[in-house]
């Protein structure tokens, strides 16, 4: 924070910044004014105890009069999150010459500057998540020397309950702040020029809706409305590489790694797959940080194989002090990370009661935080150990060194993991592990089950883990971390990496190989329809669609929801007809452009009775409509499936498949039409059985 000031007003009302809200205001708290933190009364800020220097305040549901008393002698006020967006047009109102931020660090007149690399990331370290994006920093560090400019565009989730009146309030003020003020910091770093663009998240909404939000942010961020650099680098698919791809100069290179542990819920959304899908064929290379990474992406979209490469993330070997001795024995573990349902902290807990109940010397600190946190504490106090495990909040990556010296041995029960940075840096430093072998740590640690410490199969059961501490307790003398961590160096080091990096930022894109190269192919001589309509098992209908096509066979597919179909009509032998039934668009809530004018809270009220009504209206006509709708879908139906038989060749079609009741009356309005045609319920394809 380059400014000075001497009365800080804070305002942080919600759930979602409470970290950086204890950060920023330690700063200015350290760099003398007069700090004043205004909180929400919600449980998440119980408990919470201010920084040294700071004055902690609680409101109630109408903070305004608490904050408007505290602005009268400050000179600064920072709005530390989207519930807290509600007082910033009234503060600018009430005190014009006020100075209002939303992000105390950066320059807010700034913009990005062009740059030889771009590189673009949902995540990156910050105030509110020292771990967000500490890969996507490693990356950029390996590679620093090599470029005269670096420009990291990071967009910064700021999530939000869109729901009600008071969501609604969130929503408008939040959009009528960014639209006057941007939203936007940019600062140096020693990795190159960094910028944070607040990026509104709406809560429980599909992804292709936080991307949609991300690129439109983004857009209007870069002073040209398109990154400005010949190369960019984009880090997860999906965001970061759907930024890319949408802002990126039509001549630039594009490079994205992915990283996502959640690519099958993206894939499982027709719009957000469409998205990822648009994403690969703009960008030149995929980089996956592991293989089993790899596999998933060339499972979904094989025409793409090509593009894909495992490159895996760097880490700086020379940040981690090796710790003096191995430890004598493994009685104080560590875990570090986010507290998620998939990270097994919940099993780790339990293992680790068995193992307490038979030795005495034995603990826990659990290192980081997340939504299970306040579960996790409930669950400690039960099994009666609160003087035996610990919760410490996340740490920043360069005291992960001193935080792994502090303990004998990290335990991880995750069961899902791309790659596993944290067990390489507990190596680096010399601490064994007990890691669960999901695919990515199975992969990272390949060949040094016994060297490094133990790998035990994915488990929910804590007995399991138990019996794996017990194993590796008996062969704690045999393990031999000086030989792990050169193995790893030599695989994930800055070094390694940052060679295999600069080899894809300069080597030709990849081609597709010669047998996967599109050609015109010929038009299948015989096809195949087939109608389904909420089939009952949609995988046999893929199942059949498939066989249909290996047998060579063409395939029209008839069907209400075209999109949950995408991975069919990859392929240039099947045509999906969609009947139009349900909207192609993404669903959910996307943030709304507000009037400038109006109140926001008029608007906000007009939105939320208006979001009553529709609401009310959708009961009433479901209760009122519901037995003839059902009576009149297949008819409804038909009379969609008309519009598309004439893209239909006929005389090309051996045989109609009509797999689920609801499709029938198709079925027999075809075989009317066409009473030479083969028209069945039966899952066969000729010559399979009876005609």
């Amino acid at each position: 924070m380059s400014e000075s000031y001497r009365s800080v007003v804070y305002v942080a009302l919600g759930e979602f910044r409470i970290r950086a809200a204890l950060a920023y205001t330690a700063e200015f708290a350290a760099a003398g004014a007069r700090v004043t933190l205004v909180v929400g009364s919600i449980p998440e800020w119980k408990g919470v105890k201010p920084p040294p220097g700071v004055t902690l305040q609680r409101v109630g549901d109408k903070p305004w009069p608490a904050v408007k008393e505290l602005l009268g002698s400050a000179d600064l006020l920072v709005i530390g999150d989207p519930v807290a967006m509600t007082i910033a047009e009234q503060a600018r109102t009430a005190f014009p010459r006020l100075t209002v931020r939303t992000d105390p660090q950066g320059d807010p007149a700034r913009r990005p500057a062009p740059a030889d690399l771009a590189v673009v990331t949902p995540w990156y370290p910050s105030a509110n998540d020292t771990f967000a994006g500490s890969f996507v920093k490693a990356a950029v560090e390996t590679v620093r020397a090599e470029f005269d400019s670096i420009s990291i565009l990071n967009t910064d989730h700021w999530f939000y309950p869109p729901w009600r009146l008071t969501g609604n309030l969130i929503d408008i003020t939040m959009q009528r702040e960014l639209a006057r003020y941007g939203g936007v910091t940019v600062q140096d770093v020693p990795e190159g020029e960094l910028t944070r663009v607040i990026a509104p998240q709406p809560r429980k909404q599909p992804y292709a809706i936080w991307a949609d939000e991300q690129v439109r942010r983004l857009r209007a961020a870069l002073p040209t409305g398109q990154i400005e650099a010949p190369l960019v680098h984009a880090h997860s698919g999906h965001f970061g590489g759907v930024m890319a791809a949408a802002l990126a100069r039509p001549d630039a290179r594009i490079v994205v790694t992915e990283h996502a542990t959640f690519l099958r819920y993206v894939f499982a959304q027709p719009p957000a797959r469409r998205q990822y899908a648009d994403m690969l064929a703009r960008v030149e290379t995929v980089l996956c940080v592991s293989g089993s990474l790899r596999d998933q992406i060339a499972d979904e979209f094989p025409q793409f194989a090509y593009k894909l490469q495992v490159v895996p993330n760097p880490i700086d070997f020379d940040r981690f002090t090796v710790r003096p001795s191995m430890p004598e024995a493994p009685n104080r573990w560590v875990y570090a990370g986010r507290m998620l349902e998939h990270k097994g902290v919940q099993t780790l807990v339990d293992g680790f009661a068995l193992i307490a109940a038979e030795d005495p010397a034995v603990t826990l600190t659990l290192v980081g935080e997340g939504k299970l946190e306040d579960a996790l504490r409930d669950q400690i106090r039960k099994l009666g150990l609160t003087d035996r495990i610990e919760q410490r909040p996340a740490v920043a990556p360069d005291d992960m060194a001193a935080l792994l010296h502090e303990h004998d041995l990290l335990v991880h029960a995750s069961q899902l993991e791309t790659f596993g940075m944290t067990m390489v840096e507990a190596v680096a430093t010399g601490t064994p592990v007990l890691v669960a072998a999901s695919q990515g740590p199975a992969e990272t640690l390949r060949g040094l089950d016994g060297v490094a410490g133990k790998l035990f199969p994915v488990t929910k059961k804590p007995e399991a883990l138990a019996e794996a501490f017990r194993e590796l307790r008996d062969a704690w003398p045999k393990l031999n971390l000086a030989e792990a961590r050169e193995q790893l160096r030599a695989r994930y080091g800055f070094e390694a990496v940052g060679r295999q990096l600069m080899e894809v930022y300069r080597q030709p894109a990849p081609q597709p190989p010669a047998g996967s190269v599109p050609v015109p192919v010929a038009e299948p001589a015989e096809r195949i329809v087939v109608v389904a309509i909420y089939p009952p098992r949609p995988a046999r209908t893929r199942d059949f669609v498939k066989k249909a096509r290996e047998q060579g066979f063409g395939v029209d597919l008839i069907v209400p929801d075209p999109g949950k179909w995408a991975r069919e009509a990859d392929d240039p032998g099947i045509r999906v007809h969609g009947l139009g039934e349900e909207q192609a668009g993404t669903g959910g809530l996307a943030p709304r452009p507000a009037p400038n004018t109006a109140s926001p809270m008029a608007v906000a009220l007009t939105r939320t009775v208006q979001g009553k009504a529709r609401t009310f209206r959708r009961k009433v006509t479901s209760k009122v409509t519901k037995a003839p709708a059902a009576l009149l879908r297949p008819h409804t139906m038909w009379r969609h499936t008309r519009g598309v038989l004439p893209d239909i060749d006929f005389s090309k079609v051996r045989r109609v498949v009509v797999n689920g009741v609801q499709g029938e009356r198709i079925g027999w309005q075809i075989a009317r039409r066409y009473p030479n045609l083969h028209v069945t319920i039966a899952l066969r394809l000729p010559g399979d059985g009876r005609e």
